[in-house]
């Protein structure tokens, strides 16, 4: 959970979802595509994962689509349609559309054959590998979401990037009570939270990069320019660095190799450059009900899910989460306060308005 200041500006929801649509169809997007866009950026600042809302949209979509690397109207093209596997070329499109819909498919295809998965190669940047998941949910079925990305990251004992953050995302429905939902890079943080700590002048935490020479820095601007993330678990082995690394390969391995898409030296290296259709994403979708009737299941996973919060905190803890609570909690407060915005971002946004020739996102003032 990124921490909110007060110092951010705040946004209505419904606001920052309409701009995000003008500034997408103003560069040609499909209504329809652009509104998925914007549910998934919107659903990221609502989490409170900052690093992948709209501070996204100006470097990572619109200058895309208007230096013509992201195709704005992608053609999209089926690959393989079976009972139980989708597979689809993205068109360089955006990232969202094409996860949504790809997701959309395999939840179909559960729906009848109890499990299904899809690959979707030839894509971009698609946000919170969360949301993607989360989408099963309402048909009480697990859901599974990853994607490759540009190599930002060295392997274990490396000074060279061989991958990216790769994410991992699974959310498990559970009988009413808030779902399991675990979202998580396969690198200690994103290349997002190294933008954030340049953007507020604050060090980075140890475990987090590493300088052009391979060893560890706290400089964010460094990492960024001349340095890598390091995988989950931090430098070398003692502290798991090599299991942050092995689910980094994995993540690659059924989203580039899997789909038929770019992996290894075929993806950039460049998280901030123009650049596209580089990325793939692989989903799957599991029924609850074709494995065990789903009230049972959801009864024992509420007992089991209780077990952990109901368990001792450690000195200066209030209590023990598990996944997906601190940001469902921030949801309902963003929800309620306005859509915290970085000051930076803002200036941001409100340049891209003026490109764009689109009306400026407004303030959300507290009553």
């Amino acid at each position: 959970m990124i921490g909110e200041e007060p110092s951010k500006i705040r946004v209505r929801e419904a606001d920052e979802r309409a701009f995000i649509v003008h500034a997408l169809t103003a560069l040609n997007v499909s209504e329809d595509d652009a509104r998925d866009v914007a549910d998934v950026l919107v659903a990221a600042d609502l989490r409170g994962v900052e690093s992948h809302g709209i501070a996204r949209l100006d470097t990572f979509y619109c200058r895309r689509i208007e230096g013509g690397v992201v195709s704005a109207r992608p053609r999209y093209a089926v690959l393989c349609d079976r009972p139980t596997q989708y597979a689809l070329d993205a068109g360089n499109g955006l990232g969202h559309p094409a996860g949504k819909h790809a997701m959309a498919a395999t939840i179909a295809k559960a729906r009848e054959h109890g499990v299904a998965f899809a690959t979707v190669r030839n894509s971009n940047h698609y946000g919170i590998a969360a949301y993607y998941a989360m989408m099963a949910l309402e048909h009480d079925m697990i859901g599974l979401s990853m994607t490759n990305s540009t190599h930002l990251a060295v392997p274990t004992f490396g000074r060279q990037k061989t991958q990216g953050t790769n994410p991992i995302a699974v959310a498990i429905p559970a009988n009413g009570r808030p779902p399991f939902v675990l979202d998580m890079a396969t690198t200690g943080v994103t290349f997002g939270r190294l933008e954030v700590s340049d953007r507020k002048g604050k060090a980075l935490k140890p475990g987090w990069a590493v300088g052009p020479d391979g060893s560890e820095t706290l400089d964010p601007a460094l990492a960024m320019t001349q340095g890598a993330l390091l995988p989950l678990g931090g430098y070398g082995t003692e502290g798991g660095g090599h299991k942050g690394y092995g689910l980094g390969a994995l993540v690659e391995i059924l989203c580039g190799v899997l789909s038929g898409g770019a992996f290894g030296t075929a993806l950039r290296l460049d998280e901030r450059g123009l650049h596209g259709g580089t990325v793939g994403h692989f989903f799957g979708a599991f029924k609850v009900g074709a494995l065990r009737d789903v009230g049972g299941f959801g009864a024992d996973l509420e007992r089991e899910l209780r077990g952990f919060e109901d368990s001792a905190p450690v000195p200066g803890a209030e209590r023990v989460m598990t996944a997906g609570e601190p940001e469902r909690l921030n949801t309902e407060r963003f929800r309620r306060e306005g859509v915290p915005i970085d000051p930076k971002v803002w200036e941001t946004i409100d340049g891209l308005a003026d490109r764009l020739g689109i009306p400026k996102l407004e303030r959300f003032e507290i009553s």
